[in-house]
Parts: structure tokens; C-alpha cells; sequence
């Protein structure tokens, strides 16, 4: 993990000038990923997984006003979360709130110029800012940790942004190579609850644990799987062999002829990859990125081994000071995103709730996520076909 950053187990706990810094610290890190864009690239072609780079930008601070400054909040009919109060800086909810504006009509909405944008950014977060309240108390402080992860979301996905359009890294960003390690061995137990009431600090609705859950004795790797290690697989014609595509990984490579990752491609003897702007070789010992869930398990298959479930992959995070996570890539698991049982949606109801069942659970931390982020608990979920996100994966085995 990171050194001289406050990780996401602290992050939960924030409160006062700690909280206030933090959510100017992520509003900071939010401009310096999109204010070097020129005009035409905060409007990029419409695509699947981006938005208009204005809608988004505003889209995190009407969430941050709408949750800490406009309530209560209820249900409407139609099952929508409303306001009592009306927005002051950032509106209409109709524009911003993305429960109620379609992904393609955000290129066609109206939205502030740049220069207002900014201005009314900044309005916002010293408004919001100001109304932190002078406690710890954890229900009390919700909102306002919830604002800030989720800008820290947005964040990444501004970065991701930056590599699927092909704009410049951001100065400094790499990944670090993953040193050989062996795997680690653990033998059956249980891992907590984690509840409202039995944990401090904040917690995602889809995190809630109402009872222990039961892990097996299994093994898994200590690092993530490299870019050396997916050659091999890539060389002996892995995405050739339908043994390795079974299921809904076989579909999707019916539909996706290809020999290699996306972005990898031959060069005479050597391979390069694609990062963010330019084409660079290949390097065996930095983890495998932007390869989907499916791409995954067929190496796993090929290799002899599976995909880690969640909370194999949580048990050995917390269990072991040598298992290597966080400021890398996500990790792909072989869990589809699913409620844990008694979940009970969160006032942002839309955070998990529509997501169960066609998403794919990954663990860990990217190098573009900010390390509050990087939380052994933490469930990040995405569609499986997703290879623009910043993941990767990792290999085990059941004992």
C-alpha cells in the first residue's frame, strides 16, 4: 500500500479538518484530470463507459450538495429519491442526477460553460465544506463521506476516460512491477460481520454483513498475474482453445475473434501495449491491465487454476502481510455482484441495488484510484466484457 496517504480504512473515519482536506484534496485531483482537456475533448464521440466531461464534473457536486445540503430526502412514487429542499448551486436534478437522465442524453443537455462550471465548483465544495458538522458520530458524518468516495470515483473514472480516448497519463502515473512470490496457503475459517452497529466508520450498503461467512482452506497467488505470465498463455494460442471459453466466456469470445488483448499488438518479435496516449513494450513483470473477467478465467483454465472468490480474496488481505494488493489493478474474482444476505439498500439506493446479478465483483485497488479507496472490504463491480477499466487479476485454488 501506499505510504503518507490516508488509506481507505482510515478514510471511513474521517471527521472535522481532516474530512474538509480530504474533499478538497479529491475536488483538486478531479480538476487536474480534466482542466488540461481542450473543449472538444470534454465532449468526446458518445460511447458506453464515458460521459460528456461537463456532466460528470457537475454531476459530483450536484451529488455532494444533493446528499448534504438538500435534505431529507424520501422516495417519490416512480421510486426516485427527492429532495425537500431545492438545489443552490448545482441543477436542475433533472439535468444532473443520473437516475433521471438517460446515458445518451447527456450529450444533447444543456450544461454550463466551462469557466461557470468551475466557479460553481468551487461554491459548492466551500458551501458543503462548511456544513460538516463538529462530530464523529458516524450516521451524523454519512453523507459527507459518502460525497467524498464518490467523487473519488468519479476520479477514476476520468482516468480511464483519459486512456480509452487515447489523451496523455497524467505526469507520474505507472504501474509498479509485481516481484515473484509464492502463493499463500489458509486453511477454513470464518470472517466477521460487518455491520452498522458492530463496525465503526462507513460502510457501503453492499458491504453489510449480517452474519460471519465461511471461507474453505484454499490457496492464491501473493501478487497479481503479469504481463509475462499472460504472454505465455497468449504464445501457446490460448484464445484459440475453446476448452478454456466455456459459458458466458465463450460467447463473448464468439462475438470477439482475437488472438491477444485488446490493447496489446505484435511487433515483429516483440509485443507493446497501449498506455493511455502512446505504445510502449511490453513489461513481463507489471500486472496484466485492461484485460475483462472473461479473458481471465481462460487464463486461469489454461493455467490449471480458477479466479479467487470475494471473500477468499478479503480473508487473505486481511490475514497476510504478504499478500500484495492495492495501487496496482482491480482484481477480477469469480463472483457475480450479489447482495449478501438481509442487504438492505442504502439512502443512495442506486448505488448497488441495480447492479446485482449482471456485474462481476473485482477486489483490490487500481493505481489511479485514490488509496481511500483501498479497502479490504471494499466491493467495486463492473459488467465482466469491461476491459477500458483499470483491472487485472489474479490466480488460486481450493485445498
Amino acid at each position: 500500500m501506499p505510504h503518507g496517504v490516508v488509506t481507505g480504512t482510515a478514510a471511513r473515519s474521517l471527521a472535522g479538518p481532516a474530512l474538509a482536506d480530504a474533499l478538497r484534496d479529491s475536488r483538486q485531483r478531479t480538476l487536474a484530470l480534466v482542466q488540461d482537456l481542450s473543449d472538444a475533448q470534454w465532449l468526446p464521440p458518445h460511447q458506453a463507459g464515458i460521459n460528456p466531461v461537463a456532466w460528470e464534473v457537475g454531476h459530483l457536486a450536484w451529488f455532494a450538495e444533493f446528499w448534504t445540503r438538500r435534505g431529507p430526502h424520501r422516495l417519490d412514487e416512480h421510486g426516485l429519491v427527492r429532495a425537500q429542499r431545492p438545489p443552490v448551486i448545482l441543477g436542475p436534478d433533472t439535468v444532473f442526477d443520473s437516475a433521471q437522465l438517460a446515458h445518451a442524453q447527456r450529450w444533447t443537455v444543456a450544461l454550463p460553460a466551462r469557466t461557470e462550471l468551475f466557479s460553481m465548483l468551487e461554491q459548492q465544495l466551500e458551501d458543503c465544506v462548511r456544513a460538516i458538522p463538529d462530530t464523529t458520530e458516524d450516521d451524523t458524518l454519512y453523507f459527507h463521506r459518502l460525497s467524498l468516495f464518490h467523487e473519488d470515483m468519479h476520479g477514476e473514472a476520468f482516468a480511464w476516460m483519459r486512456a480509452a480516448l487515447g489523451h496523455a497519463a497524467p505526469p507520474g502515473w505507472a504501474l509498479r512491477e509485481q516481484p515473484a512470490a509464492p502463493a499463500l496457503r489458509f486453511e477454513g475459517s470464518n470472517l466477521p460481520l460487518a455491520s452498522s452497529t458492530g463496525m465503526p466508520g462507513f460502510l457501503f450498503d453492499n458491504e453489510v454483513r449480517q452474519q460471519p461467512m465461511a471461507v474453505h482452506a484454499f490457496e492464491i497467488d501473493a501478487r497479481c498475474v503479469t504481463n509475462g505470465d499472460f504472454l505465455a498463455f497468449v504464445e501457446a494460442g490460448g484464445y484459440a482453445r475453446p476448452e478454456y471459453w466455456p459459458g458466458d466466456a465463450g460467447d463473448w469470445r464468439a462475438r470477439n475473434a482475437r488472438s491477444h488483448p485488446e490493447r496489446w499488438r505484435p511487433d515483429g518479435s516483440a509485443w507493446h501495449t497501449r498506455w493511455f496516449d502512446r505504445w510502449e513494450p511490453l513489461n513481463p513483470h507489471l500486472p496484466v491491465v485492461h484485460v475483462n473477467a472473461f479473458e481471465a478465467q481462460a487464463y486461469c483454465s489454461w493455467a490449471g487454476r480458477r479466479l479467487p472468490q470475494a471473500l477468499e480474496w478479503e480473508y487473505a488481505a486481511t490475514h497476510a502481510k504478504d499478500f500484495d494488493w492495492g495501487d496496482s489493478v482491480w482484481e477480477w474474482t469469480a463472483d457475480a455482484f450479489a447482495p449478501y444476505a438481509g442487504f438492505a439498500p442504502g439512502p443512495y439506493r442506486d448505488y448497488s441495488l441495480p447492479w446485482f446479478g449482471n456485474h462481476r465483483e473485482l477486489r483490490g485497488g487500481s493505481f489511479a484510484a485514490h488509496a481511500r479507496m483501498h479497502h479490504p472490504r471494499y466491493r467495486n463491480f463492473f459488467q465482466p466484457h469491461r476491459s477500458d477499466i483499470f483491472a487485472g487479476f489474479r490466480t488460486a485454488n481450493s485445498l
